[in-house]
């Protein structure tokens, strides 16, 4: 930062890689859970060292709620994208992991959110995913509102969004920011 690193680039070219590489060195079982867990909390809490740094752009009107589905642990490629959305001028309410579906139908109700941006970092969540745009789908509240989806699941398997009833997929927390601007164009 003292160099004039901005927080964006502090994001896209360090956290986010360094998250990747962390998941697969897990995979691989080249790391331990504590050790991913460790690097996980210490990058979370450099974000919230960061947060006070954002330069917000001038508020452009759009909404967004980010969130992980029920029992998904790891937030941090959606709390990336939610600090990066806000940076853009967006209202941004991050939810954070492991929200149960009725908590995310309370939020799109209350906040009238343009964009759900919804993380799914393991395989197995992919079905919860597709079940809770289904849920906002049905619901009355959810009016225009457009589903963003994003984590490794969808990387693996590109089409997968289309599959749970997404309105688009974002591969990146840098992409997501883009694609959400052409979701409310």
């Amino acid at each position: 930062m003292e160099t004039g690193t901005s927080v964006k680039s502090i994001y896209l070219d360090v956290f986010q890689p360094a998250q990747r590489e962390m998941g697969r060195l897990w995979q691989t079982n080249e790391v331990s859970v504590a050790q991913e867990h460790y690097c996980t909390a210490a990058t979370q809490f450099i974000m919230g060292r960061l947060y006070p740094y954002l330069r917000i752009a001038a508020r452009n009107g759009k909404r967004v709620i980010v969130t992980c589905v029920a029992g998904e642990l790891h937030e941090v490629g959606a709390r990336m994208v939610a600090d990066l959305l806000e940076m853009e001028g967006w209202n941004s309410y991050f939810l954070g992991a492991t929200m149960p579906t009725s908590g995310i139908l309370s939020a799109v109700a209350e906040w009238e959110a343009d964009i759900l941006a919804v993380s799914v970092t393991m395989h197995y969540h992919v079905e919860l995913a597709r079940k809770l745009v289904s849920e906002v789908r049905r619901s009355p509240d959810a009016g225009s509102l457009k589903v963003m989806v994003g984590g490794r699941p969808f990387l693996v398997a590109p089409n997968l969004w289309r599959t749970v009833g997404a309105d688009a997929f974002a591969p990146d927390a840098e992409q997501a920011v883009s694609t959400a601007a052409r979701l409310v164009a």
